[in-house]
């Protein structure tokens, strides 16, 4: 056991099946002759619901860490930022990720600014002079992926288990 982490995408093409999808299901649900269906947008869903719980392993994989509690930790803290409740202390829950979120976290990481984080299953985030370099090279390379799949206008989420 442990903790893992994930920033996983949602492609512009689902999230448009998605859309049509939800749209619907409201269409269906619309029994009044004079009212109209309001159009569904996933996109200001997720803008206006950034802590929605969504389907366990929506999309595909962008990012994973290992056992990086600090960095689980500024999620956490953005979660709460952006209004989520969680019953279950951060754990499952999910988070969408906008451009400045990512460009924060960027800035975070760069100045060594992430929250020391601890907990039972999540062991360190940087263990010795080997690891900081590696995970630093890591959170790089996640921090430019997720920068482009949101370039691409594909939506991105993060979320853990423990």
């Amino acid at each position: 056991m442990g903790l893992d982490m994930y920033v996983r995408r949602v492609n512009k093409w689902d999230k448009k099946e998605l859309s049509t999808f939800v749209q619907k299901v409201l269409n269906s649900m619309v029994y009044s002759v004079n009212s109209e269906t309001p159009a569904f947008d996933i996109d200001t869903f997720i803008q206006t619901n950034p802590t929605v719980n969504i389907p366990y392993g929506l999309g595909e994989e962008l990012c994973y860490w290992r056992k990086h509690p600090d960095l689980h930790g500024w999620m956490e803290n953005l979660f709460y930022v952006k209004g989520g409740e969680s019953e279950s202390g951060f754990n499952h829950d999910t988070v969408f990720l906008t451009k400045e979120d990512v460009l924060s976290l960027k800035s975070d990481i760069e100045s060594k600014k992430l929250p020391q984080t601890t907990g039972f299953f999540f062991g360190e985030s940087y263990a010795d002079e080997e690891d900081i370099k590696w995970r630093h090279e890591h959170d790089m390379k996640c921090i430019e992926d997720m920068l482009k799949a949101l370039e691409n206008g594909d939506s991105i989420y993060y979320s853990s288990s423990w």
